[in-house]
């Protein structure tokens, strides 16, 4: 390809912002990304998605086989993500570490893995790895004799290694850290409190909590000052409530998932702590239906997308209320659930879109033949994990008549999707 005039009369310079582009991706490089996208009850199902990080890879590969000049360019290129393994972790270079734009150190499962249901429904997309914790090297403790600031906006890291970075002096660690403005901790046993004093700037966090901390002494952080998006995976009462006496005044953006029996009854201190200023309120619950107890509206008064999974709905909120886009984050069937979600449809007003926990692809042919045959029999399924194409029907219907868009968990209307449009979300997956 070197001797072909027309790629040797293009300037270097040239190559390096084309070849940049082409290594660059919006979605998993953003360390806020529900604040930025168009779709925030979607973005982290797409940014915590690893085939788009592994579709990097593999590009970074090809470009740098093409010829020499391609090659030498690439190289030059920060390299945007760098993901260790269990392969790598012994020969990782500091290169690599210093100059990653998103860092991932461990391995961990395919998060668009539909098949891979996480333990708590409408969760899928955050799948830990069994692995995360296995390993025994601590990379960035072990190269800090070297490396003074990572380069790294976006940190993905294992208990093991945060504890081990946790050992060194917290200024090192700071001075480290100083880029880092999304952290992901997978597997934390316990919700640690020293990141806000090592990672002062995060707009961004999300931690699998799992420990009962019930007799933990541990320094409830003063503030989270520029934190906008939290996502937790809780399954104690403890740690929600510890959770809840975080200063959080910068708070627009939540995701909760859990398996805790005592949720509904902890759920309103905390929101009642943090939800002044949502914007959006995303909540998996895989134990029992959540029942929000009091005037929810009052608590949310400026949510304007809203995420549960099956629930016992409030009373419709009142008009002047921001209220736009309801998720339906539940993955089993239940008719009775999607019937609720008919009436939100026809008596909520503000509601302008419901995004459901199905995709067209799996039940197109069967909605098309309800589209053609009005005269079938109202069978519905019985299987609750099975959707009901005859009860997405008639949602899509009642939605229909009053005009609410009405999209699948890519964000496409059944019209979109006939029509062969894709969403960012569902490109993601298909890479």
């Amino acid at each position: 390809m070197e001797s072909l005039p027309v790629f040797v009369s293009v300037p270097p310079e040239i190559w390096f912002k084309i070849l940049g582009f082409v290594l660059w991706d919006d979605i998993i490089f953003d360390p806020d990304p529900v604040s930025s996208s168009p779709q925030p009850h979607l973005a982290l199902r797409s940014w915590h998605n690893t085939e788009r990080t592994l579709e990097i890879s593999k590009r970074r590969f090809v470009l740098r086989s093409v010829s020499r000049t391609w090659r030498d360019i690439v190289d030059t290129l920060p390299s945007y993500h760098f993901q260790s393994t269990e392969t790598n972790d012994a020969t990782t270079d500091e290169f690599s570490l210093q100059r990653a734009h998103r860092l991932q150190l461990g391995t961990s499962t395919n998060r668009s893995n539909r098949g891979n249901r996480h333990c708590c429904k409408g969760y899928n997309y955050w799948n830990l790895s069994d692995s995360a914790e296995s390993g025994t090297s601590s990379i960035l403790a072990d190269h800090m004799s070297s490396i003074d600031t990572l380069r790294a906006e976006i940190l993905i890291i294992p208990r093991s290694e945060w504890n081990a970075l946790m050992k060194k002096p917290l200024d090192d660690v700071r001075q480290l850290l100083s880029k880092v403005r999304a952290l992901l901790i997978e597997y934390s046993g316990f919700i640690p409190t020293d990141i806000p004093m090592v990672c002062p700037n995060i707009t961004f966090l999300a931690i699998h909590a799992i420990t009962d901390l019930r007799g933990y002494s541990g320094i409830i952080p003063s503030a989270f000052s520029s934190l906008s998006t939290l996502q937790l995976f809780i399954n104690t009462e403890e740690c929600l409530n510890w959770v809840g006496k975080w200063g959080l005044p910068s708070l627009r953006y939540l995701e909760l998932a859990t398996t805790l029996d005592a949720f509904q009854e902890c759920l309103p201190y905390f929101l009642n702590n943090v939800g002044q200023e949502l914007i959006s309120l995303q909540i998996s619950d895989a134990s029992n239906p959540i029942h929000f107890l009091g005037d929810i509206w009052d608590i949310l008064p400026r949510v304007r997308y809203l995420g549960l999974t099956m629930s016992i709905l409030p009373p419709p909120p009142p008009p002047n209320h921001p209220l736009q886009v309801f998720s339906n984050r539940e993955h089993g069937h239940y008719r009775s659930w999607r019937d609720h979600l008919k009436i939100m449809a026809e008596k909520w007003v503000g509601v302008q879109c419901i995004s459901d926990a199905h995709t067209w692809d799996c039940m197109a042919k069967e909605f098309l033949d309800l589209q053609h045959d009005l005269t079938s029999p109202d069978i519905h399924s019985l299987n609750k994990f099975c959707i009901c194409s005859r009860c997405v029907y008639s949602l899509y219907i009642a939605c229909e008549k009053r005009g609410v868009r009405y999209e699948d968990e890519y964000g496409r209307t059944w019209a979109e999707y006939n029509s062969g449009q894709r969403s960012s979300l569902l490109q993601a997956v298909e890479i």
